[in-house]
């Protein structure tokens, strides 16, 4: 029986149109033109409330399928559009044990269906097998409609049953026809897995989701891939860091595989991020390989705002939401920072995707973990106790602000105090630009010793007198070659240093020059917060602003001197995205910025990297815009 509960309304004018007999006609002529492409098909639904047998008249095309009801005591006619972007898959064959409600039945003669039926339900009731009568194939169609207000997804399943032919392989090679025919309107929206012979490779966290991944996976979205047909390798973590090692190390990582999803929180995002930075091939990677995450942790602010920038619904249902998002077949560039740390003479590189913390939100995100029994509720319960003995940190702050012509509320300008300007030479903070292929030689292969994820961008990699540098055996050179010794390994570091990510910051041992409108403040502070993405956590909508490739930075500073009153509407306002305030305030400010660099006084305080601490000391940053692809909707 038709269910109207699952249609929505395609006519201009009202869910239900009257059409005068010579629009029918016209409407008739329309429907037998087909284009490229496009199938039609006539299928019956029996409406045993009415005795009667509803004409329904199916089309596929390009923009997806749609269905056309009349009724015969009725001028009345609905037409329904499944889009093809709600399409997640389909499947076709022998009818499937589980019939949903919402199929179409295909017939010649709708009495004779109604016999067969009735002798198929009295050979079941008897507890014999049913007889072999039954030629039909069927095709099933699994879509996700979008609903506003509220937004959310709808799951609907049309069964399509074809049975104009007495022979099953007639009747299941129409029902492929159509099954071919979705597959093929799918690619042509850009799907991920398009490539032949690629699959997606999936890294689960068995302990996220208070140790439920694997069962959150089973339930929620193993399902959903199998609708839409998605060859996947599951792979299992079993330890801290697993994920980077298995990325940086699995050399068939690009023939193989179109994307990475990682079925966990952000931090194993985070390992999957940095493992493909450490690759050689990381260029090609970020290129190809599109990221996607389904919130199977605790924290999930990168899912969040990937939904928050599709439009797409996040809650009640984070995990088959997210999920749906991967499985769209589209990928949006999105914004990496390299980060720079100086701890105790040791020098390291990483790469970020959510924020860099300094201050209150750390201390809380950090300090509460020894709460993490009592679930998210550790949060409030330490924010109470931080602001009672709030701390406030001596130090430094440089940033390069973005060039804008106005500020907006969203991003007000800040009335700071008097800063000096320093600046960059040779920075251009730009579109990051890749080399071509072509360029990205696998000449230097051979070199002792390079460990990139901790090489000092600004010690001497280009001078043969440093004790930092990579020697490297240089095929088809010889000893009477014009250039010396030192200039021939001067040129290999100049091209090693392309082949690995290089920022364009000076080392944070070197000062910040100051012509080019890099500003200092210094002072105390009670937080400094860098976010690149809308949202910290589920329920944090933290930068409002901010986009997934906009190529910005913002960062969010409390100073010394501010009331505690002030504080908490800070917190509290967090959830609504309306804790910035509006006008110029002399505590609280955002700042978009493209790089900056914080020197605290003194060792003790927190750094977060993407809510993980890292070692206390000087810190740096900056933005590489657009410079991995994560799965979307939208593909923009």
């Amino acid at each position: 029986m038709w269910v109207k509960a699952q249609l929505t309304t395609m006519t201009p004018t009202s869910s239900s149109q009257q059409m005068q007999p010579a629009a029918e006609e016209e409407q008739e002529q329309k429907e037998k033109t087909l284009l490229p492409g496009e199938l039609i098909e006539t299928f019956y639904v029996e409406n045993k409330r009415r005795q009667q047998n509803i004409k329904i008249q199916v089309k596929l095309c390009a923009q997806g399928v749609y269905l056309r009801r009349e009724t015969n005591d009725t001028d009345h006619i609905n037409e329904q559009l499944i889009r093809i972007e709600d399409i997640v898959g389909s499947s076709c064959g022998a009818r499937q044990r589980k019939r949903a409600r919402g199929g179409l039945n295909s017939c010649r003669n709708p009495s004779q269906q109604q016999e067969e039926e009735q002798e198929e339900s009295q050979s079941q009731s008897q507890s014999q097998p049913p007889p072999q009568t039954d030629n039909s194939a069927y095709l099933y169609i699994y879509a996700y409609l979008k609903k506003e207000k509220p937004l959310r997804r709808v799951q609907t399943l049309r069964i399509l049953r074809f049975r104009s032919s007495e022979d099953y392989a007639e009747n299941l090679e129409t029902a492929q026809r159509w099954h071919c025919r979705i597959r093929e309107h799918k690619q042509h929206t850009g799907a991920i897995c398009a490539a032949a012979n690629k699959r997606l490779l999936i890294l689960l966290n068995p302990k996220s989701g208070s140790g439920k991944g694997r069962e959150l996976f089973q339930k929620q979205v193993a399902p959903l891939l199998r609708e839409a047909q998605a060859d996947y390798d599951l792979q299992i973590t079993t330890h801290s860091q697993y994920a980077l090692e298995y990325v940086r190390s699995r050399k068939d990582l690009l023939e193989r595989y179109a994307g990475i999803v990682v079925a966990s929180g952000d931090g194993l995002f985070y390992e999957v991020l940095n493992g493909l930075m450490e690759r050689m091939d990381w260029r090609r990677a970020c290129a190809q390989l599109a990221l996607g995450i389904i919130p199977c942790g605790s924290g999930n602010g990168l899912a969040k705002s990937i939904a928050h920038h599709c439009n797409e619904p996040y809650d009640p249902k984070p995990i088959m939401h997210a999920t749906l998002i991967c499985v769209a077949g589209r990928a949006t560039p999105m914004d990496v920072v390299r980060v720079e740390l100086n701890h105790r003479s040791r020098h390291s590189v990483m790469y970020s995707f959510l924020s860099i913390g300094w201050g209150l939100i750390a201390d809380i995100d950090i300090e509460s973990e020894r709460l993490r029994s009592i679930g998210a509720q550790r949060f409030t319960l330490w924010a109470i106790r931080r602001l009672i003995t709030l701390r406030s940190y001596q130090g430094k702050l440089y940033y390069l602000p973005a060039e804008q012509p106005a500020a907006s509320p969203a991003t007000p300008t800040c009335s700071a105090p008097a800063v000096s300007r320093i600046s960059l030479p040779n920075a251009p903070y730009s579109e990051f630009k890749d080399l071509p292929d072509d360029q990205q030689s696998d000449e230097f292969a051979d070199a002792l010793s390079t460990d990139r994820s901790v090489y000092r961008q600004t010690d001497s990699w280009h001078s043969a007198a440093s004790r930092r540098t990579a020697y490297y055996s240089i095929a088809g050179q010889s000893n009477r070659s014009r250039q010396s010794v030192a200039q021939r390994i001067e040129a290999a570091n100049a091209q090693f240093a392309e082949l690995v990510p290089t920022g364009n910051m000076p080392g944070l041992q070197l000062p910040l020059p100051a012509e080019q409108g890099w500003l200092c403040e210094q002072g105390e502070f009670v937080m400094v917060h860098a976010a690149y993405t809308t949202h910290l956590a589920s329920d944090c909508y933290f930068a409002p602003s901010s986009r997934l490739n906009d190529g910005l930075i913002y960062l969010v500073v409390i100073r010394g001197g501010v009331g505690r009153p002030q504080l908490l509407n800070f917190l509290l306002s967090m959830q609504s995205g309306n804790h910035l305030p509006s006008e110029p305030d002399p505590f609280i400010c955002v700042l978009p910025v493209r790089a900056f660099r914080i020197e605290p006084s003194g060792s003790q305080g927190i750094l977060t990297v993407d809510g993980e601490r890292v070692d206390y000391g000087p810190i740096q940053a900056e933005v590489f815009p657009g410079l991995i692809n994560v799965m979307t909707t939208t593909g923009q």
